[in-house]
């Protein structure tokens, strides 16, 4: 079983944070951002990905800042709903990160028009609701997308952006708010790709979601919640 360390560590004022180190050369840093989804990711080459960007503005920027963030190689935001890309823009104009991902399905907040802004105003590589391979330094992101045809039931939940990430031999699965009705899908279309050490469960660990199946398949070795 691989050596995994679970650090509760303070962050300023801010609250607590979950890292978690694997190899003692990636962290992983899960944000407590309230009800809301963020995770920074730190490569032992130096390459730093966030997914998702939580509720609030002013908290991830202060995360970014405390963590002492300089660049973004990759930002992802897994789905459009303000919980999971608050201050996205910002986060853009300030990193310009060299990559942005999303599902590619548009929501009418106020948050995503600030978001689709920003990233065309910074000409940032954008790609939507593909399926595909990121290479970065040390560490491969493969990228689960919606279904196709898409789920319409709880749309924008069901059908975020499923991201495993790959370092050595060691594996972490971000599922964004996916539901029942995705997780059957997956189970049928990707098996292979959802065993892995660490689960970030989804949809903040609501009832609509973490099927038996789906979580026998994945078979943590750890879950992360946020709630």
């Amino acid at each position: 079983m691989k050596k995994l360390i679970i650090i509760l560590t303070l962050v300023f004022s801010l609250g607590f944070t979950g890292t978690l180190s694997a190899q003692e050369n990636l962290k992983i840093y899960f944000l407590d951002v309230g009800q809301g989804d963020s995770s920074v990711i730190i490569s032992s080459s130096g390459e730093v990905v966030l997914i998702d960007s939580g509720p609030e503005e002013s908290l991830i920027l202060n995360y970014l800042e405390n963590l002492n963030i300089s660049h973004l190689d990759l930002l992802i935001a897994s789905h459009a709903h303000a919980d999971h890309i608050s201050g996205m823009d910002k986060i853009i104009a300030k990193y310009r990160p060299k990559t942005f991902l999303d599902s590619g399905i548009p929501h009418t907040t106020i948050a995503y028009q600030k978001m689709i802004t920003a990233i065309a105003k910074y000409n940032l590589n954008y790609y939507q609701g593909t399926s595909r391979k990121i290479n970065l330094g040390p560490l491969t992101f493969t990228i689960l997308p919606p279904a196709n045809p898409l789920l319409r039931e709880s749309e924008l939940n069901n059908n975020s952006l499923v991201i495993r990430l790959d370092f050595k031999d060691f594996s972490c699965l971000f599922t964004g708010d996916i539901e029942k009705e995705r997780e059957g899908q997956l189970l049928n279309e990707s098996r292979n790709n959802l065993k892995v050490d660490i689960l970030k469960i989804a949809h903040h660990g609501s009832s609509s979601g973490s099927s038996p199946p789906f979580i026998k398949a994945v078979n943590p070795e750890t879950s992360i919640k946020n709630e």
